[in-house]
């Protein structure tokens, strides 16, 4: 039974993993705010912009072993990949500035501050990116399509379980992680 556990923990981690989420998040964006006239070229740039540059900048840094691991469990090698990440957003979000998307601009933003909080937080605390990505993302298709998919939050607690039983991170790690980001999009996103 634990073998299966094991499996089965790895991967909910793997499928339901930042890594393929933040590109996810960042599509939905794009989708809400599609009614502005987007164009495929502009889409195509602002995804190379925000989703494949953090993944080559990523999976530079796991072959040449500054980090340790795909699940960069010390948090002290997150803080590059967290801040490339930021910086890369902000390229993001000032091209949709420059090209006058600005209901994008508004959800990319509210996604970019709940970077700049995590990247903070993590500088002194090791939050868990999984909860807090997961959670972001749960909220913003709830609040994209009226609360039509309340049940993915159960695959928000399956996330939350797997971490925890992984020894990736504590309970309050995931929770703290879930409740900010769920909250903080949330927040956001009813202002827009």
């Amino acid at each position: 039974m634990k073998r299966f556990k094991d499996i089965f923990a790895e991967i909910v981690s793997r499928v339901l993993d930042p890594v393929w989420e933040i590109p996810l998040a960042i599509l939905l964006a794009v989708a809400f705010a599609a009614t502005e006239g987007l164009r495929w070229r502009f889409l195509g740039l602002l995804l190379f912009i925000d989703a494949v540059v953090p993944m080559i900048f990523f999976l530079i840094m796991l072959l040449n072993k500054q980090i340790k691991d795909w699940d960069i469990q010390k948090r002290q090698q997150r803080i590059p990949l967290y801040t490339f990440t930021l910086i890369c957003h902000l390229a993001g979000l000032w091209l949709a500035h420059e090209l006058g998307k600005t209901e994008l601009v508004s959800v990319l933003g509210v996604f970019y501050v709940v970077g700049i909080i995590f990247t903070l937080i993590t500088l002194k605390w090791k939050i868990s990116l999984h909860g807090g990505v997961n959670a972001v993302l749960v909220t913003a298709i709830n609040m994209f399509y009226g609360w039509q998919y309340l049940w993915l939050y159960g695959l928000l607690a399956l996330v939350m379980w797997a971490r925890v039983y992984q020894r990736h991170h504590s309970w309050a790690q995931v929770t703290a992680g879930a409740v900010l980001g769920g909250g903080l999009v949330g927040l956001g996103l009813s202002m827009i």
